[in-house]
Order: C-alpha cells, then structure tokens, then sequence
C-alpha cells in the first residue's frame, strides 16, 4: 500500500512539472507613464516683468527717506527727498558761463559789420566821386571848346581844370582808402574769423553740458526735489540711502517694481520640458495660504537649460490672470502645469 501511494505521488509532481515547462513565459509591456500624466508640478517664485534700478547721477544730499523697504507706493509718491542746491548752482553758473560767451561771440559779429559797413560807405562814396568826376570831364571838354571860340574866359576855362583835378584827386584819395580799408579788413577778417570759430566751438561746448545738467533732472522719478514712484502699483526694496548720505552716481539708489506686471518665474525639470509649451492653463497655489488658487499661462520657455542641485532645469514664466494682490514679490508658489 505504501508503494502505490509512493508511485502516485510521482506521478502527480512529474505531471505538474511537465504542465509548468510546457506554459508560455508571461511578458511584461512597458508603458510610459509620462504620457498618463494630466499636469506637472514645479516651483515658482512672484517676481515683476517691469522694474527700474533707480540710480541718481548728480551730487545731492539725500534730507529724507519717507518709505520702508518693501512699502507699497502710489504713482508719484516720494520715495527720496533731496537738497539738490549744489547741482542748482551748477546749473545757474554754467548758464551764467554761456550768457557771458554768446555776448563775447556778438561783439565778434559786431567787428566784423563794422568793417563791412566802412566797406560799403567807402564803394558808395567812390561811385558818387566818379560821377562827380565825370561831370567835371564833360564841363571841361565843353569849355574848351568855348575858350577856343572866344564865348568864355581864360580863367573860367582854367577853373573847369582845376575842378576837373580836384574830383580826380578825390576819386584817386577815395580808392587808396578803399584799398587801406580792404586790406585791413582781410588781416582783421583772418584774426576774427579764428576768434569766431573758437567762440562758436566755446558756446556749443557749454550748451552740451547745460544740456547734460538738464537732462539728468529730466527723468520720470524725479520731481523737483524729489524721487517718486514712476507705476500706478509700485513696492521699493533695496534702498541704499538715509538721510544724510551723499548720492553718488556709480551706485543704485533703490529698486522699484510694478506690481500690475507680477509674473510667476518657475523651473521645470528637464525631462517634463518637452511637454510644456506657450499658451497651457496653470493653476497656482501660494505657499503663505494654500487655500488660494490662481489661474495663469505659460508665456515664456527659456531656450537654455541650467543645472541646478545636481539636476538640469529649464526657466519658464506663467501670467497671474486673476491676482487679487494678495500675491507680493518674492512669494512661493507651486504651479501645476495642464499638459492635457
């Protein structure tokens, strides 16, 4: 009995055994979860699309600063209270250096009309003299004819000669003058039209940098002595200055950042870049109250890739389409990028 049991039972593990060598290998397919994803998460950061790094390139004394770091500002209001007194006088004396340099370049233009207008009486003068002179020519040659007839005097004949020489002597005197004048003209013409150039290079030199001392008032944060906000919804941050310090121009005074152009900047990993292209749907989640939720796009994918922790990130940038300015600068956020 116990040998029939014996045999039974290997025939019914050969069995077995031979069914398992006899089923075919199950295969496992390979699927590609990245495809089942409905979004993608990544990191971000509230930064502003418009700001302006203030710097203030004139000598001033800075008399007050009314605002905090990150204090919220409205169009124009100060931010930077000045004593610009000493670039005011600068400003008045190189006014002052171009009224006395156009006067100097007048009486220039002046020399040159007197030597023009002593020119021009003396061709007037002449042009009579020889008509004058004329006269006296014809007169003569009609006398001569009547002393020769016996109609008119000796002496009144020699009259019409000594007239005749008088106006020639006259015409002669004139011309000399002329030439004198002319040639003095020339001589002081050469000298003053050296004067006239360098005057002229003296005043344009003096109007650039009037100009200069202008146009660096000339800027949309500056009013009078003030530096103001220059966006409707502004916030400062990196202030450099306190009251009493000098301004110096190689240094940025502070930052200013429009708060109507927050933008979130995140990074996407690399390997989900591919997935991610301008125009998707993002939901944003603040990290100061996650019970928020914003709507935003995705407007720009950086064409460079960075390496960061080890890894390798590609920067984009998402819209805020509905901020209720509970979103402030440099907040974190998490995005969740619809790629379906």
């Amino acid at each position: 009995m116990k040998i029939k049991v014996a045999l039974l039972l290997i025939i019914i593990i050969t069995g077995v055994v031979g069914c398992n060598a006899e089923s075919p290998q199950t295969t496992v397919e390979e699927v590609d979860l990245s495809q089942e994803r409905s979004s993608i998460e990544a990191f971000g950061m509230v930064k502003p699309e418009e700001f302006m790094d203030i710097i203030i390139d004139f000598n001033s004394l800075v008399k007050e600063v009314p605002v905090n770091e990150g204090q919220y500002l409205n169009l124009k209001e100060p931010i930077l209270l000045l004593d610009m007194s000493q670039y005011e006088a600068e400003i008045s004396d190189t006014l002052s250096e171009l009224n006395i340099a156009e006067l100097e370049y007048q009486q220039i233009s002046l020399g040159f009309e007197d030597l023009s207008t002593e020119v021009n009486r003396l061709k007037n003068n002449i042009k009579y003299a020889e008509a004058m002179y004329q006269n006296t020519i014809n007169e003569l040659d009609a006398n001569e004819k009547l002393f020769e007839e016996g109609v008119i005097s000796e002496e009144k004949f020699n009259q019409s000669k000594l007239n005749a020489e008088e106006a020639k002597n006259n015409l002669d005197n004139l011309k000399l003058e002329l030439g004198n004048a002319e040639n003095s003209n020339y001589k002081k013409t050469q000298s003053d039209k050296t004067k006239y150039a360098v005057q002229s290079e003296y005043i344009a030199q003096i109007k650039n940098r009037l100009n200069v001392l202008h146009n660096k008032l000339n800027k949309p944060y500056i009013s009078g002595n003030q530096i103001v906000s220059i966006y409707e919804n502004a916030v400062v941050y990196d202030l450099q200055y306190e009251p009493g310090h000098i301004t110096d121009v190689s240094k940025k005074a502070f930052s200013i950042a429009n708060l109507d152009s927050l933008i979130i900047e995140a990074e996407v990993v690399e390997e989900f870049i591919k997935d991610i292209k301008e125009g998707l749907k993002v939901k944003i989640v603040p990290a100061a109250d996650r019970t928020k939720e914003y709507e935003g796009r995705v407007i720009y994918i950086s064409k460079m890739a960075y390496n960061k922790n080890g890894g390798t990130v590609v920067p984009i940038k998402i819209s805020i389409d509905n901020n209720d300015l509970f979103l402030q600068l440099n907040y974190n956020a998490d995005v969740y990028i619809e790629v379906q």
